[in-house]
């Protein structure tokens, strides 16, 4: 329970990870990458409401300050990916590692979180439901790598379970 702060009984990031093919931790600046993250719910989540918004946050800091968010939001059975299994990952699919860096080289962190806006019409005043990674995930964008030829682009990708080529995460 030492991760409480974290988040809220329903709902908690299980991992994460950035990647690009098999390749986990330096990126040329022009490559694509997914910064992504598992989200485990409890069963009882999708039950404990009638209607719910998703938004997402996918924080990149440099030197603890914030460099660049990238925000994703929809109805959650409807646009989250993976929805309604209990096990899902979501990820942002970035046209170039450059732009998660603001085109700056060098190490940056990636923290995730995600937030939960329920409705119901038999509970009145139901609680928001959130999640934050307990941990940044540390990657190198790195500008002098001969990689070239991407482009600007972000989308919201994901499934159930745990992609390949993705570690499990450590119990």
């Amino acid at each position: 329970m030492a991760d409480r702060n974290f988040h809220t009984p329903l709902c908690r990031i299980s991992w994460t990870d950035v990647v690009h093919g098999t390749q986990h931790s330096s990126f040329g600046s022009d490559e694509e990458v997914e910064l992504r993250f598992g989200l485990d719910l409890d069963q009882s989540f999708w039950l404990s409401f009638e209607t719910s918004q998703f938004f997402t946050q996918f924080c990149v800091y440099r030197f603890g300050e914030l460099v660049k968010r990238f925000d994703h939001n929809g109805d959650t059975r409807q646009q989250l990916p993976g929805a309604p299994a209990t096990q899902i990952w979501i990820g942002l699919a970035l046209g170039r590692a450059g732009q998660a860096s603001l085109e700056r080289s060098g190490l940056v962190q990636f923290r995730p979180q995600v937030f939960f806006l329920r409705q119901s019409s038999t509970v009145s005043g139901l609680n928001p439901e959130f999640a934050m990674a307990p941990h940044d995930h540390t990657f190198m964008v790195d500008f002098f790598s001969p990689v070239g030829g991407g482009f600007d682009g972000e989308s919201l990708v994901g499934g159930v379970g745990i992609p390949d080529g993705t570690p499990r995460p450590e119990e």
